[in-house]
């Protein structure tokens, strides 16, 4: 039993060596299109390392390898949402962004729980997304959600919020 814990052990530091190995070099690629490719590698890989990766690299300053990312773990099927949802409730905001993004794309309506871990983050662009989101997602959790961002004191949020429950829902506002 003890030779299995061991074992356990060595193949985890193994995993989050490869995982810490593979976002460093994503990382050091200068060349957008190198590292879009080396994404799409490590996509194909069914292992929960490579999702780690993927999800880190949610914070890529190129917009087509985010988007590009968001669009592979919306798609698929068999993804493990809770990944997704601890992201949530840590930094940095952008991945927060990107990761309420593949929430939306995915219209999960149990995910509206999960979603009002960000109403109160401090980044507005974030609970923007939130709202946006919640809209896309729809239902009645999502609805009482927008309603606490529409009493937003951002005008942004506010904004997002009003606009989300209009698509949404019958509520009203003057």
């Amino acid at each position: 039993m003890q030779k299995d814990q061991q074992k356990t052990q060595v193949e985890e530091q193994d995993t989050h060596q490869l995982a810490q190995s593979a976002l460093k070099k994503i990382q050091e690629t200068k060349e957008k299109n190198k590292r879009l490719r080396i994404v799409r590698s490590i996509s194909r890989i069914d292992n929960p390392w490579a999702l780690d990766v993927l999800l880190e690299t949610l914070a890529d300053p190129a917009e087509d390898i985010r988007r590009y990312i968001a669009g592979y773990l919306a798609g698929k099927e068999n993804l493990e949402l809770s990944f997704l949802y601890k992201r949530l409730s840590k930094p940095p905001w952008n991945i927060k962004i990107e990761v309420l993004k593949i929430l939306g794309l995915r219209k999960d309506s149990n995910s509206t729980e999960h979603i009002a871990v960000v109403l109160n983050d401090s980044n507005v662009d974030v609970r923007k997304t939130a709202a946006e989101v919640l809209g896309i997602i729809g239902g009645k959790n999502a609805t009482a959600l927008l309603v606490q961002l529409a009493k937003e004191d951002n005008p942004f949020v506010r904004k997002a919020a009003e606009k989300s429950l209009r698509e949404t829902s019958d509520l009203k506002f003057m």
